[in-house]
């Protein structure tokens, strides 16, 4: 009854937080602002559809939408032109930058006034874009990382199709009876690749308990003893195929968003991927069986590296209130999870974890990803003004990594003193 109770709360709270336009203007020309996003495709469309709602809905505010590429460059230098638009989505990384620069108001104002807290959002969203004392974005549509398999490899080498690895040895169990190579050692399948995809090195630290870094503190952990380990492990999947077998296997993958992706041609069984992926398997791949499922770890926890786009105000905007009465009218629940929904992605408000939400979704395994994003151990890339740098840093240690050509401990502990170079500047 407790949770119903709340849950309900949270509804009605959202679902009356838009501002009335009373308390914004008395003119009867609507007042317009300038809304910047950055999706395209399928995702500017949903986006498309929610302002174009919104505009026919709100005699009092005109939404003017316009897409734009390079949004944390052009969002910079509209500010320092003082031509800034009056809202703008952007992925939650650049928000530090942004606040450290004094190019976005804090929210703290307007989410007290409309009664949004906290509660109303999965903790981690929440998290990552308050620091400092302050909530500098909201988030929409958000992502966590999972364990995608193919079905259709398991049942072919005598596999549980329905039953993925849950703990790490039998990933690696899996992996091998998964692996398929020639008589001269040539791979032509494999079961998991930790170097597929590449921005899934920031995971394996995760998933031996380890951290890269602490958001409030500005602190970085790169060489922390449990990444170390948790990329050891990484490396000795290739150790044991051979350094070179698997570079040449890897010559032969195609782009990652197109039909030669060697997880939708069956050239890897296994892959740690985001919500996202549910959009491309069926486009790329749609007669291939797949499933999802929490990753293997260490600690046996529900463990995830979630992130999130964000809608923030920028500095200078000349209509800051009309601009967050158009962002808490689309944190409505029927709204944002309609974009979610439409972009494949789960919705960052506790609200949405019901069932008739999570019924009409497109992703068969998006309750998978829900639970994994509100699970306490969800964690995320720790929020730095250098957050571009450090991921380039890290990205390129674990290439090399990959590659042999040295060892976790030294590259890491290269980074580490790079890093706290950085800080050096920063904090």
């Amino acid at each position: 009854m407790k949770k119903i109770f709340s849950l309900l709360l949270i509804s009605l709270i959202l679902s009356g937080c838009s501002l009335t336009s009373k308390n914004l203007s008395t003119s009867k020309s609507p007042i317009e602002i300038t809304y910047w996003q950055y999706w395209t495709g399928f995702e500017g469309k949903a986006i498309e559809k929610l302002v174009e709602r919104f505009n026919k809905t709100h005699s009092n505010i005109k939404v003017k939408m316009l897409t734009i590429s390079e949004p944390r460059k052009k969002t910079l230098l509209s500010i320092i032109g003082g031509t800034p638009p009056d809202v703008v989505s952007l992925i939650a990384a650049w928000v530090p930058e942004l606040a450290n620069r004094n190019a976005v108001i804090p929210l703290d104002k307007y989410c007290e006034e409309n009664m949004i807290t906290q509660n109303i959002f999965m903790p981690a969203f929440w998290k990552m874009l308050t620091f400092h004392g302050h909530t500098w974005a909201l988030p929409t549509t958000p992502t966590a990382t999972a364990l995608y398999w193919n079905k259709d490899l398991f049942k072919a080498a005598g596999l549980d199709p329905e039953s993925p690895p849950k703990t790490l040895e039998e990933l690696k169990e899996y992996s091998n009876k998964l692996t398929k190579r020639k008589e001269n050692g040539k791979i032509t399948q494999l079961g998991f690749l930790p170097s597929w995809p590449m921005w899934a090195f920031g995971f394996y630290g995760i998933l031996f308990g380890g951290s890269w870094g602490d958001t409030e503190s500005g602190n970085i952990t790169a060489n922390n003893d449990k990444n170390i380990k948790a990329w050891e492990w990484a490396q000795s999947y290739v150790k044991e195929l051979g350094g070179e077998n698997v570079q040449t296997f890897q010559e032969e993958f195609g782009n990652y968003q197109g039909p030669s992706n060697p997880f939708y041609t069956g050239k890897i069984a296994f892959e740690i991927n985001g919500v996202w992926e549910g959009n491309f398997i069926p486009r790329f791949a749609p007669k291939m069986k797949w499933g999802a499922a929490p990753a293997p770890n260490k600690d046996k926890k529900l463990i995830t590296v979630v992130d999130c786009d964000c809608i923030l105000i920028p500095k200078g905007s000349k209509h800051p209130k009309e601009a967050f009465e158009f962002i808490s009218w689309l944190l409505k629940p029927e709204n944002i999870e309609e974009l979610c929904a439409l972009q494949g992605k789960f919705s960052p408000l506790v609200y949405s974890d019901r069932e008739d939400f999570i019924k009409k979704h497109p992703h068969p395994y998006i309750k998978v990803f829900i639970d994994l994003a509100k699970s306490p151990d969800a964690t995320f890339f720790p929020q730095t003004t250098f957050y571009q740098l450090y991921a380039r840093e890290l990205r390129r240690a674990f290439e090399s990594v990959m590659r042999l050509q040295t060892t976790p401990k030294e590259v890491l502990n290269k980074v580490q003193r790079k890093m706290e170079k950085e800080l050096k500047v920063f904090y």
